[in-house]
């Protein structure tokens, strides 16, 4: 990522073993970004593993606020499910779904160093349904490499998920669907080895750069390395100057020699897009699925490192699960206004919080999850005692900084009632950051 720091003032290692939010024990550190470090975590309420990025506030620049709202934001197929959100101390934390190796780890385990037609097939045509459902929520990523793509865990193993929206932006106005001005002279975002030429030239990126770049990721896959890479460099900005040149000079037919002249049409076809058109989204899975029907082939899930296909019921099963989902996504957001939901709602308020407030030294402040609300064992006879918990620091508080307390029994706040808190009735009250 550009522009990013990492801080040396802290330890990260120091974590393992500690638990967030009084509820999240650290087990195994996944890796370390220039937004901070990943843990993999076990909730002792459920058991169940998560996935924790920290990042020290303290940096120049941090990024974990804006990719917790835009994950809450999505919440679609191929992208890790938000869990929570909140701080500690000088720390950001964002608790999400748990999800498998990276195709950077995947990659360097491979004893080829690359990966067969038929893997990179059928990772193209998942990310590109990916792809399609999140610019038709006119947000495009501008961070396409392969450490940002992953597998699913466990059961989920042969879904392809799309990682790290701490870089992502919005492209155009979802009301009226247009896109904002483009610019020039701007500063790279994202990872110059898969850029688009436009964003090394620092054009405003748009939905043809997220293609652009993917189609970079693709070759890199299959061939193992790209022309631009491995040369010397004085400094940063000449590296991405050569980058660029190289890229320029080299023409598809160049760079996809070998291979399907389905790749070779990719590259053509989304380096001519201009800044605001609409891509052909189907033309270009189409592509893909016509390589593997050369090779008498179907999108079976297959991938290298398992070498194991489904079959026909399993696809249809999982077409279920996810292309299904994916059209109706598409449909519903494509020509309509995105309603905010409620939770990023919530966490830009408690983001504005964090601002007026600094650091968060003497208790932890986090949105409430309330899949999990059973576990406070709430009922309408709560008694003063009972409320201690709640306010209690050393305990799991799902609350930030209440400004409105119970007046009545059963009645008023606790500080906020949680839906469905007593009776069946829904009580969303504003006075604290409460989903």
């Amino acid at each position: 990522m550009s522009g990013k720091t990492n801080n040396t003032d802290i330890e990260e290692d120091n974590y393992l073993g500690q638990t967030i939010f009084n509820k999240y024990k650290l087990i195994r550190k996944l890796g370390q970004g220039s937004f901070g470090s990943i843990y993999q975590a076990q909730s002792k309420c459920s058991n169940k593993y998560y996935a924790i990025k920290l990042e020290d506030m303290r940096q120049e620049e941090f990024i974990l606020e804006e990719e917790s709202i835009f994950l809450t934001y999505l919440n679609i197929p191929g992208v890790p499910k938000f869990k929570t959100f909140g701080y500690s101390g000088s720390l950001i934390i964002l608790v999400m779904e748990l999800l498998g190796n990276s195709l950077d780890k995947i990659f360097e385990n491979l004893p080829s160093r690359k990966m067969s037609i038929r893997c990179v097939c059928n990772i193209a045509y998942q990310l590109l349904c990916i792809f399609e459902v999140i610019h038709s929520y006119d947000i495009i990523h501008r961070d396409i490499k392969p450490a940002n793509i992953a597998i699913g865990y466990e059961e989920k193993s042969k879904y392809i998920y799309l990682l790290d929206f701490g870089l992502a932006k919005k492209y155009r106005s979802s009301k009226t669907k247009k896109h904002f001005p483009f610019k020039i002279k701007n500063k790279l975002i994202g990872n110059a080895r898969y850029s688009s030429i436009n964003a090394l030239e620092g054009g405003t990126q748009s939905r043809r750069d997220d293609l652009e770049s993917l189609g970079y990721l693709l070759l890199y896959l299959l061939l193992g390395r790209l022309p631009w890479q491995g040369h010397i460099s004085r400094s940063k900005e000449d590296k991405y100057y050569k980058i660029k040149e190289i890229k320029k000079s080299t023409t598809p037919e160049q760079l996809c020699q070998g291979l399907p002249y389905q790749f070779q049409k990719y590259v053509e076809y989304t380096r001519n897009l201009e800044y605001e058109t609409d891509p052909d989204y189907n033309y270009l899975k189409n592509l893909f699925l016509t390589v593997l029907a050369h090779y008498n082939w179907n999108f079976d899930y297959y991938y290298d490192w398992d070498q194991v296909g489904l079959t026909i019921s399993e696809i249809k099963d999982k077409e279920k699960d996810v292309e299904n989902n994916i059209k109706n996504e598409i449909n519903k957001n494509l020509y309509y206004e995105h309603e905010i939901p409620k939770m990023c709602r919530k966490i830009s308020q408690l983001i504005e919080e964090r601002k007026r407030s600094g650091y968060i030294f003497d208790q932890d402040r986090f949105i409430y999850e309330p899949e999990e609300e059973s576990m406070f064992n709430l009922s309408s006879n709560q008694n003063e005692n009972t409320l201690e918990k709640f306010f209690n620091t050393n305990s799991m508080t799902p609350y930030a900084y209440p400004r409105k307390l119970q007046t009545k029994k059963g009645s008023g706040c606790l500080p906020c009632q949680p839906k469905n808190y007593a009776n069946g009735k829904e009580k969303d009250n504003d006075c604290c950051f409460i989903f």
